[in-house]
């Protein structure tokens, strides 16, 4: 079925339609905000704009462009792709709308159009909304929490196999939370969620060697599976390598290699571990001492929300 951004350049014009550059909603053939006539869409890789289905340009799809434009983290400029695709009935679109009503940008903001919104992107199949609702419920963001819905929830994401829901249930059975404590269902798990590609779930799998929890205890093979995790991408274990090797803690101390570590945990947005390498430039631990590059990771951890780097920020600048 062609979508209401084509029919226009199909001769079959529906009574209304969203812009895709300024979201204002029309019927007639010309955007009554913009002047851009219906069905236009700009290329979120090249630029071009466009009428068919696919790029001239460089060949893109439209529906690729426009999800590519709605994950956009920009809430202004992805919000012409949201509307257009939760109108067309995209799970993807559907959920991000969620978002918006969630927080209350550019519409007025709504809890109960919120969790609509992702029952319905869920219901159709689209793991990463069951997965939201039950971080909501697991967290008591938006709802009072509840850990038995947030395992409702992790449950049927985790059953389209979305591999971070398959992870939380794991963490649900080595806690406890809703369901009776199962150390062996928790390392079955994160196995299964480290199958399918969740590199933090090695680092849950470490930890279960290191502690001897649903396992026997091994702190060699949890080291090496702490190691796999960074490997793979997560700056979590990245960061925990990094203290471990910064002070020692069960391994030979080797500053050098805690700060690449940091380093490396920083690159993937670790703010732990930018407030960390701070600290390690204004003392001198495993680098020179430079205030000034010390100055530079506490402001690049205080910009991504630690409030310990911002004061630590302060009191390096103001420092006599």
């Amino acid at each position: 079925m062609l979508s209401a951004a084509f029919s226009f350049a199909e001769g079959t014009p529906s009574s209304r339609w969203f812009c895709l550059f300024c979201a204002s909603e029309n019927t007639g053939p010309v955007c009554t905000l913009c002047g851009r006539i219906r069905g236009i869409w700009c290329c979120a890789t090249c630029g071009a704009e466009n009428l068919t289905a696919s790029c001239r340009s460089c060949g893109a799809s439209r529906e690729s462009s426009l999800k590519t434009q709605a994950a956009d983290g920009n809430p202004l400029s992805a919000w012409p792709a949201v509307r257009v695709l939760s109108d067309e009935g995209a799970a993807e679109g559907i959920m991000a709308l969620g978002r918006y009503y969630a927080l209350g940008l550019m519409v007025p903001q709504d809890t109960v159009m919120a969790l609509s919104c992702w029952q319905m992107a869920g219901t159709m199949g689209y793991a990463p909304a069951w997965l939201a609702l039950a971080k909501l419920y697991d967290e008591g963001t938006l709802v009072s929490r509840d850990y038995r819905k947030a395992m409702e929830y992790y449950r049927k994401a985790a059953d389209l196999n979305d591999p971070e829901a398959v992870w939380c249930l794991g963490t649900f059975y080595e806690e406890g939370f809703a369901v009776r404590q199962d150390f062996e269902k928790a390392m079955a798990c994160y196995r299964q969620a480290a199958d399918l590609g969740f590199a933090d779930s090695w680092m849950s799998i470490a930890h279960c060697y290191d502690q001897g929890i649903g396992a026997d205890r091994d702190e060699a093979l949890a080291l090496e599976y702490y190691e796999k995790a960074a490997s793979l991408g997560s700056h979590l274990a990245y960061d925990y390598l990094g203290y471990r090797y910064m002070s020692g803690d069960r391994v030979p101390e080797d500053s050098a290699r805690g700060i690449d570590y940091y380093m490396k945990a920083a690159e993937l947005g670790n703010s732990r571990s930018m407030y960390a390498l701070g600290y390690a430039y204004e003392h001198g631990e495993g680098v020179r001492r430079d205030l000034s590059e010390a100055a530079r990771w506490y402001e690049l951890a205080a910009l991504a929300g630690r409030i310990d780097a911002a004061e630590a920020l302060n009191r390096l600048l103001n420092e006599p």
